[in-house]
């Protein structure tokens, strides 16, 4: 069988034992996935064990979650509880602390803070930066003081903030976070073109990543028409996605992330339903539909994440997935490992899918069911 190895750019043969009746012909073994963007519920909602399979169908072996859970992952109660929950999982689960809150986790290094999901103010942002240790920062950005559902552009009556919004928003965090001494920094799912130019412009002096998701890759604004395409950052116009596919190309975006924001139900009102896709299980057929490069999206969605939180990783023959690059198939969220039922691709087509995910030498996942 084909496998791609990205730590050594190569392709080679190997004999991979897979269940009988397998045609290995236009199949691919590439390393495990790792998700710098995940969003579990609790109390009712998206749980370890429902994400767990959720990641596993989507070829992730490892996932980062944000921190605007339920209670919020900003004390070390908090992380205790997540850490006791998600344990003794075939799926590895990292956490992000809230910049804002107050969490020392066990005396433990902090891996990475996130405002993701936190609606904060300059004077939130400057308080935080002077008071926390030093880490890699993961920014939401977004300038929360104005108002808008939308981006300007969308045919709605719906409140519409500026594109620029987010590039306004990006400075400010990079800059105070300098000022206080940060230097590390990582932009969620960049949105529009404004945001691009600086982040290009930013990396040429500040130690400075960034990610897009799925969604921004393959949805604009004029396709809105459902709840579930409501996400914030909201989706832009057609010219904005080919630039986000073009920054991916060049290596302004550094990481292909998932922002799965699963709920069980959305209100049907546009103005009251939550925020929010459920995509992990379908992530990588996104990416692929997108932007048809197997080792583009390998890297970035397997590699490069990695290097950025300095995880350790070797590719071998205990944890691997397996692509079959020529299917292709429609969405249909009701199929979903994942209680989030709420996809913004619901309908699309999509080529590329994961068959099989072997995780600690066991094959765990394949053709829609798990073996163990």
């Amino acid at each position: 069988m084909r496998v791609y190895n990205p730590l050594k750019n190569s392709w080679s043969y190997e004999d991979i034992k897979l269940p009988l009746r397998t045609h290995s012909e236009n199949l691919v073994v590439v390393p495990s996935f790792f998700d710098m963007h995940t969003h579990v519920r609790l109390n009712g909602g998206e749980d370890y064990d429902s994400l767990e399979k959720a990641a596993i169908a989507g070829g992730f072996s490892q996932v980062l979650i944000q921190p605007n859970t339920d209670p919020l992952l900003d004390t070390s109660e908090t992380h205790a509880l997540h850490e006791k929950l998600s344990a003794r999982k075939k799926v590895t689960f990292y956490r992000t602390t809230s910049l804002f809150g107050k969490a020392k986790p066990d005396g433990k290094k902090i891996l990475c803070y996130s405002t993701d999901g936190i609606p904060y103010s300059y004077r939130d942002l400057v308080n935080a930066f002077r008071s926390q240790r030093k880490a890699l920062v993961m920014d939401h950005s977004q300038m929360h003081e104005f108002e808008g559902i939308f981006y300007e552009g969308t045919r709605t009556e719906l409140p519409r903030k500026p594109i620029t919004n987010e590039a306004v928003a990006i400075y400010r965090t990079v800059m105070t976070g300098v000022e206080y001494g940060f230097c590390k920094f990582h932009i969620q799912h960049v949105s529009t073109k404004p945001a691009l130019e600086l982040i290009s412009f930013l990396k040429k002096t500040f130690q400075l990543t960034c990610e897009v998701t799925p969604h921004h890759l393959l949805l604009s604004n004029e396709s809105i028409d459902t709840v579930n395409k409501k996400v914030n950052p909201p989706l832009a116009d057609v010219k904005t996605i080919e630039s986000l596919r073009d920054a991916v190309k060049n290596g302004v975006i550094d990481v292909l992330a998932t922002d799965h924001a699963p709920h069980f139900t959305k209100d049907q009102d546009m103005k009251f339903a939550a925020f929010g896709t459920s995509n992990i299980e379908i992530a990588f057929s996104a990416f692929f539909t997108a932007l048809q490069d197997l080792p583009l999206v390998v890297e970035k969605l397997s590699i490069t994440p990695r290097k950025i939180l300095n995880i350790p990783y070797t590719f071998d023959s205990e944890n691997f997935v397996v692509l079959d690059l020529n299917h292709e198939f429609e969405v249909r969220s009701k199929d979903f490992f994942s209680k989030g039922k709420n996809c913004a691709m619901e309908g699309m087509k999509l080529k590329g899918r994961v068959l099989g995910t072997k995780l600690h030498g066991k094959l765990v996942y394949w053709d829609g069911e798990f073996l163990c």
